[in-house]
């Protein structure tokens, strides 16, 4: 009985140990025989290329000047107009003179009457009849007659406004017969010399891409059958504190046509310093999370996927610019992704370049 028992006792083990030894064995038999997914693939792209920064801003002109008065005063005449060209030096308006003629001929008399004091003691102190500070005196009170006349004068001079370049009347602000205060605007003058501008603002990623000089399009509503050449500038080297973006100046080539301050341009520029970058299909991401995606390359000696993790730079029309762990040699999966698991066995039934 016991050693029936025991036999019994030694089966039982015997089964268990088989069991266990199936059940380990059982899945690696499953998954060699288990047939190959089947994918397509795609060689990667290794490029540099120009990747445009979009933006949009209005027309303005490069060099945009406010032209005012120095003095207060009634407006007697207004001679240029909003859209007249104008030349250097023409005059675009003037102010009623009687009260600042009469301020010079105040300033010229006191002036002329210092003049003949000062003379008067310069001899007198000569033949000792006044002391040094007497002439001292006389020669200060000249000297400030002097200087009050050329105020006068100078205030006269600006009395008039006149074009101080080339250019065109963009805005008037004033009229005829109007009092005005010393300093506020009575035209928007744009020189016209020194041609067209759109001001983009961008965001921090982006400026660093630009540089001085790089090429870009310029779009306008106004002529939507026309592509304007345009160059980068000028470049901001702090944040506008209102939106928080960099300001960017695109000189325009206006090819003959009218470029209105104001019009609605759309800026496309092409950084020349663009890094070279992988250019993958988007169809062959797989898991993408906060800018980190994963993507599968094939092991051409083994037939199997490789899992990669990689890093997104940029989106495209139906490509993808990546940083990561990748090669110019290297076969991505481009269809099949998501059935697939590091390691596992594929079956390639389309390979094809870009």
């Amino acid at each position: 009985m016991n050693f029936r028992n025991t036999s019994i006792c030694r089966g039982l083990q015997t089964v268990a140990v088989a069991l266990a030894l199936s059940m380990l064995v059982a899945p690696q038999l499953w998954a060699e025989s288990s047939p190959a997914i089947a994918v397509t693939v795609i060689q990667v792209k290794y490029e540099q290329r120009n990747q445009l920064i979009k933006n949009s801003g209005r027309i303005s002109q490069k060099n945009e000047m406010r032209l005012a008065f120095k003095t207060a005063g009634l407006i007697a005449e207004i001679t240029a107009e909003e859209g007249d060209e104008v030349v250097s030096g023409q005059i675009l308006a003037s102010l009623d003179l009687e009260e600042i003629e009469a301020q010079q001929k105040l300033a010229a008399s006191n002036y002329k009457k210092a003049a003949i004091d000062l003379e008067r003691f310069t001899k007198l102190h000569a033949e000792k009849l006044v002391s040094l500070q007497v002439k001292q005196n006389a020669q200060s009170t000249k000297d400030s007659a002097a200087a009050e006349l050329q105020i006068v004068n100078f205030n006269k001079k600006l009395s008039i406004i006149r074009a101080p370049v080339d250019g065109r009347i963009l805005k008037r602000y004033v009229e005829s017969n109007e009092l005005i205060q010393a300093g506020l605007p009575a035209f928007l003058l744009a020189s016209k010399n020194q041609g067209s501008v759109v001001r983009v603002g961008l965001i921090d990623q982006d400026v660093v891409k630009v540089t001085v000089g790089d090429p870009a399009d310029v779009f306008l509503d106004a002529y939507p059958s026309l592509v304007f050449t345009g160059t980068v500038s000028e470049i901001a080297m702090s944040t506008d504190s209102r939106a928080g973006t960099f300001e960017v100046e695109v000189l325009v080539a206006d090819q003959g046509y009218s470029l209105r301050s104001g019009l609605i341009a759309r800026v496309e520029i092409k950084p020349l310093s663009s890094n070279a970058r992988f250019y993958i299909p988007i169809e062959s991401v797989f898991k993408a999370e906060n800018g980190s995606a994963t993507v599968f390359v094939l092991d051409k000696e083994t037939n199997t996927a490789n899992e990669v993790s990689i890093e997104i730079v940029a989106f495209f029309l139906d490509e993808i610019a990546v940083r990561g762990d990748l090669k110019v040699s290297d076969w991505i999966i481009k269809l099949g992704a998501p059935y697939l698991r590091d390691g596992i066995a594929v079956s390639v039934v389309d390979r094809s370049n870009y």
